[in-house]
Parts: structure tokens; sequence; C-alpha cells
């Protein structure tokens, strides 16, 4: 019997450092620049720089800052009333780092020094 109660003590300690260790949730701060443009008018919306929390996503970042609308799947389909026009070939896209991302802002999380640009323009 006493055995069998440190057993149980035991699973449940384990337990709940087990619980206690897996926390995914960061205090770090990671710092990145936000360049917008839409090179169908040759204008800059926006050139900023920005504090979050690290594993912020950018939808979280653009929702916070800017009127943005969002496709059901995760992609950029307005900020500040730039439209993408789906008839005319002309869409949002967004590089981080200088490379094409391929996948939805609701996905993407920055990274400390990341310059990320959002460009409205038409594709080919």
């Amino acid at each position: 019997m006493k055995h069998m109660k440190q057993l149980i003590i035991i699973t449940i300690l384990a337990i709940v450092m087990t619980a206690c260790g897996n926390s995914t949730t960061s205090d770090e701060e990671v710092s990145i620049s936000l360049t917008i443009t839409d090179q169908t008018s040759d204008t800059t919306i926006s050139d900023e720089d920005f504090t979050v929390q690290s594993g912020t996503t950018l939808q979280t970042i653009l929702e916070d800052n800017y009127e943005v609308e969002v496709s059901d799947d995760g992609f950029l389909t307005a900020i500040e009333d730039y439209q993408q026009d789906t008839e005319e070939n002309i869409f949002w896209t967004y590089e981080a780092n200088g490379e094409i991302v391929n996948e939805g802002i609701a996905d993407y999380q920055v990274e400390d020094e990341d310059h990320i640009t959002f460009d409205l323009h038409e594709v080919e």
C-alpha cells in the first residue's frame, strides 16, 4: 500500500512537471521592420519599425496597427483600403528578408530583425 501511494505521488509530480515544462509562451521581444507599398501607383503606404513578442504572427501585427482584410485561409486582401483586384491580376504579396513567403500571414511568426515587405502589384 505504501508503494502504491509513492507511485501515485511520483506519477502526479511527473505530470505536473511535464505540463510546466511545455510552456510555449515567451516574454522575449523581437524587433522587425515593416514596409507596405502599392506598386500599381508607386505609393509607400507605411514604413515602420515594431517591437513585438516573439512568436507574434504578421496577421496580429497588421490587425493591431492597420485596417486590414484577411481571407478565410489567412491571406491578405486589403491594407488601409488598398484592395487586391483578382480580375486585374493585382495581388498582395510579401517577402521576409528578401525572400517571397508562400504562407498566409496568420501562420508566419516574426523573428528578430525580420524585414517584412508587403507589395500590391500586378502578377503576370
